[in-house]
């Protein structure tokens, strides 16, 4: 059985979100993308707090395609350490499974 994958990463605008998640489906590394309202991030850089406005994508992707989508995604995002968070789906319906096979691509 295949494994499918949801990655997680943050934009900080939404132009920016919708761009890169249009590439990465044109190139059929991604199944879908969402992309949520805007959110608010606390974190820690450079050794103090922050506090940023994000727009929240999810890839759908399968294993498959994985490595390539991280490292394109790597490459096109503006933040010098973006946030990408790979989590294997333990449980999937088989036809959205079957939906995501005929769209990602196989080399």
């Amino acid at each position: 059985m295949k494994k499918y994958f949801v990655v997680i990463t943050t934009f900080p605008e939404k132009k920016t979100a919708e761009k890169v998640c249009k590439i990465l489906i044109k190139e059929k590394l991604a199944a879908c993308c969402q992309i949520s309202d805007s959110i608010s991030s606390f974190y820690w850089w450079k050794g103090k707090i922050e506090k940023s406005r994000e727009w929240l994508c999810l890839f759908k992707t399968e294993k498959s395609a994985l490595k390539k989508l991280k490292k394109r995604l790597k490459s096109l995002h503006p933040y010098e350490v973006p946030e990408i968070v790979c989590l294997e789906i333990k449980d999937i319906d088989n036809d959205y499974a079957q939906w995501i096979n005929g769209v990602i691509k196989n080399d």
